[in-house]
Order: structure tokens, then sequence, then C-alpha cells
């Protein structure tokens, strides 16, 4: 499928849980401008990141590559500077390209509180390392722009859609990326705070309904797979909440996905009032998605559907309209999708296949065909072990480290949609044979070796240059509130761990 003359707008956004883009989900919020994506394009109801944390994930966004190929092992180890993205390629190929707001898939970027709570997972200390989730209501019934960073980005989409695309004489390639619905950083943790604010107005959490709102179903602590009871401990969700806590959070999450529902509404305005819409492809996606308090978690950094399962909807000329794709996909198959629809030629060493033949029910030239099953992988922060997820048909399989030392997961989302019944031990059969595919894509026991080494070497580095300054900057990264209650303890662990062999 070649589309030489149609302009393409990426529209990068944040509506982290792709289950709102379809039927049940997307009944407890209004958003009317996704609605009319799907109506007019096609949705992919089985869409994953490669990576459930930002930088990582967009790596394999941008670069159409695997984590462990781009060895993209967290937010502050990505792509390089001059690395070849989708992009780049439309550009050299006579498309006018433009990107706007958060892009996030370098090396070098984010806290340093990020990258050495990702450096130290190995070490074997709790350590509380974000703010416990708060909503905050600000404003009134007729506050809309909540986020204004946002909305600024938003509006610099629009004038460059009024003022540039409609004038000129080439097809155009814009990006517009979004933080929301990102949580907010909560000041009053001090300056190294993370994000575990859910801020919106009444505006906003009237388009939710509250009714709608689930409380998920949380197993028993002592019940958790040990890892994700690191995530839990970590992100400061082990205490205790109740159900009217739990159900704002997730209300307040979905008005935030409302806010960021009306970005689009106002890029995709744009469009038609210039005349453009009809003529120009428009992809809506997600880095992550954020978990909302299911399994006594928020944020990402699992691969739990509502971390993992993010949203893709593609409408313009030659996508059908109304079609809806339940094939496994993943982020890494949009650049071969965008090079498509440009008519550009594929690279070679893509990890990603052509979405085209999918949507448009036209066959590409020397595509091969999607193979059906998704990889992703996790090797940051909030995490005590390296992830590896394989999503195929009705199965979701989870494996650890070296696949020896940790129980894998196996979960039958076609049966267990919540997941909550780990079903490992009762299909040994499964298990298997899903993990010798998986040892087909990736060697996954050696790269899990190659980011411990990685951590370790990275983590002495930054020690050595501190000098002096170590032990106090450490104390008072995010985790200082636990980490003050016994530091000399802490950093003994610390250098146990340095001293330990890989």
């Amino acid at each position: 499928m070649t589309q030489n003359l149609c302009c393409l707008t990426s529209v990068f956004l944040f509506l982290k849980d792709g289950r709102l883009t379809f039927s049940p989900g997307n009944k407890v919020v209004q958003l009317p401008y996704i609605n009319y994506m799907r109506g007019m394009g096609a949705v992919f109801l089985n869409l994953y990141t490669n990576s459930p944390i930002c930088c990582p994930s967009r790596a394999a966004m941008w670069s159409g590559q695997f984590i462990h190929l781009t060895q993209a092992w967290n937010n502050y180890k990505c792509l390089e500077p001059n690395a070849t993205t989708w992009m780049d390629r439309l550009g050299k190929s006579g498309y006018h390209t433009h990107s706007m707001g958060k892009l996030d898939y370098t090396s070098g970027h984010h806290s340093v509180s990020n990258r050495v709570e990702a450096w130290t997972r190995d070490v074997p200390f709790l350590l509380r390392q974000e703010g416990r989730p708060v909503t905050d209501l600000v404003g009134d019934a007729s506050t809309k722009r909540v986020m204004t960073k946002d909305w600024n980005v938003t509006d610099a989409a629009v004038q460059w859609i009024q003022h540039t695309a409609v004038s000129l004489a080439q097809p155009f390639a814009l990006y517009v990326g979004l933080n929301l619905p990102h949580p907010y950083r909560t000041d009053s943790l001090g300056p190294t705070a993370g994000g575990s604010t859910f801020r919106t107005s009444p505006y906003w959490l009237n388009k939710v309904s509250y009714d709608q709102v689930s409380v998920p179903k949380w197993l028993q602590v002592e019940d958790m797979h040990p890892v994700d009871y690191y995530s839990t401990f970590t992100k400061n969700c082990s205490g205790h909440f109740t159900k009217e806590e739990i159900r704002n959070i997730r209300a307040f999450y979905y008005a935030m996905c409302a806010e960021t529902d009306s970005m689009l509404g106002e890029v995709m305005a744009a469009l038609r009032d210039t005349g453009l819409l009809n003529r120009t492809v428009v992809l809506f996606t997600s880095d992550h998605g954020d978990l909302a308090m299911e399994h006594r978690q928020f944020y990402k950094m699992s691969m739990f559907e509502g971390s993992s399962h993010v949203p893709l909807l593609i409408m313009g000329p030659g996508v059908k309209s109304g079609f809806e794709i339940s094939l496994p996909a993943s982020l890494v198959d949009i650049y071969p999708t965008v090079l498509d629809l440009a008519g550009v030629p594929q690279p070679g060493g893509l990890s990603g296949h052509s979405l085209i033949p999918m949507i448009s029910g036209v066959s590409v030239q020397s595509a091969e065909p999607h193979p059906g099953w998704v990889l992703s992988e996790y090797h940051g922060c909030n995490a005590n072990a390296s992830t590896y997820m394989l999503r195929i048909a009705e199965w979701k399989y989870i494996t650890y480290a070296d696949g020896l030392t940790i129980p894998p997961q196996l979960f039958n989302l076609s049966k267990d949609e919540s997941e909550l019944k780990n079903v490992a031990s009762h299909f040994p059969d499964v298990c298997q044979d899903l993990d010798k595919l998986l040892r087909t894509i990736v060697d996954y026991p050696s790269v899990s070796q190659a980011v411990h080494s990685y951590n370790k070497q990275q983590f002495l580095e930054w020690k050595q240059s501190l000098g002096d300054s170590y032990s106090q900057v450490i104390a008072n990264l995010r985790w200082h509130i636990d980490w003050q209650k016994d530091a000399k303890s802490y950093e003994r662990d610390i250098e146990e761990w340095l001293l330990g062999l890989d």
C-alpha cells in the first residue's frame, strides 16, 4: 500500500490504558475523539508496549527494534542521539517533518533517583521509592486546562497545522508528544519526589461515570509473586487503602484521560478546518499504561495489562473504517507501518512488521506476515529482576532473570482478564513451549546477565564520581524517608552487592 501524496500525522498522546479504546473499557469515561477515530478507522485490541516505561518504550517505537537489541535498559540508557528513526527516513524521502512536545527516546535523561533505583534493583533491600498515590482536585467546573504544559504543546501543534502544514507543497509528518495522563509530581515530598499525584478538575471528573469505576480485586500479600510484591512495596502501595481511595484514584486517572482526549480533538479539528483531515493518516498511541491501583500498584513497570496494554488507533486514506484487529501487535510495528503508509522502503534489521495488511486489506510486497506474538521486556526500576513477556493467542507468559531462580507466571487472558490466577504450575507444557519460543526470539538469560553487569558498572562509576559526597547524595534520593532510618546498613548492603560475584 503506497500513500506517496498522503500526509502523516503521528499523534503520540498518552491515553495510557489501551483497554479504554474499546468496549467495555470505553464506557467508564467520555472520550469522544477516541470514539470518532475508532468509528472512522482501525483499532488494535491487543497492542502492547515493548517495555513498560517511558524512554525504553519510545526507543522501541522510534527505532523499530526490541529493547535487547538497542540495549535501552532503563530511562537513562536508551538510543544514541544519532539513531535513525522512522521520522528521519521520512525526511530523507521528501516529507516535511516536525516534532513537538515530549520525545524522550535518547540516553542521559530522567532523574538521578530513577537511574540509581534501576542500577541497584539487585541489592537485597526494600525501600519505598515513590510517594503514596493521592488525588488532587483543582479549579472548578469550568477549568479545562489543568495540564498547561501539554495544552501549550497542543496549541503549538494547532498553530503549525494552520500556518505551516496547510501551505506545504510536499507531504508532512507531524509528531505530537504529550505527558498526560502521567501522574503529577508530588511536590510535598521534596525536590527528588516522583509522580504520584493524580490531578484533575471537576470539569473533567464530570466526564467519568463514577458508578462504572471498579475497585479491582487484589491478591493477599502472601500470595503475590515476589517481583510483584517488590513493585508494590517500592511504589509505596503496600499499606492500607480504603475502597473510596482506590476508586477516586481510578476516577481521577480516567478524568486525566478525558483531558488528553480533548487535546487530540484540538489537533483533529485543526486538520479538519484546514481541509487536511481527509487526506491525512492519524495515529494515536502511547508508550505504556498505568495500573491505577490494579494489582495493588499504580504507575507502570509491570507486564500486567494496565501497564503493558496500550492503545493504537489509525485512521485516514486507505484504512478500513470501524475495523477491529485482535491479533497481538506492539510498538515496534509502528516503524514499518509508517514507512509503508508513506511509500518509503524499509531498512533491514527491524523487529517489527507492517500492520498495513491488517488495516487496509492490501498486501504489501515483500512484507513478512506478522508472527502473531508480542515480546515485551523490562530492566528498569521498581522490579528486582529482568522481566520478559510473551503474548500469543490467549496466553501471557512472563519469565524472569535466568528463567530458573524466579518462578514464571502464566495467565489465560480469555478466562482471567484480571490476571489473578497464575496457572503456570497447572500448564507446564504450555510454559515449556512458550519459553522455547521466547528463547528463539531472545537469549534472555544472557541479556539478564548483561543488564546485571551494566548496573554494577554504572553504579560504581556514579559512586566514584561523587567522592566524599556519596553518602549524602544517595541518602537524599526518592527513597530518603526509608534510607535515613538505617543509612549505614543500606550502604553496607550496596558494598556487599558490589563485591559479590556476577
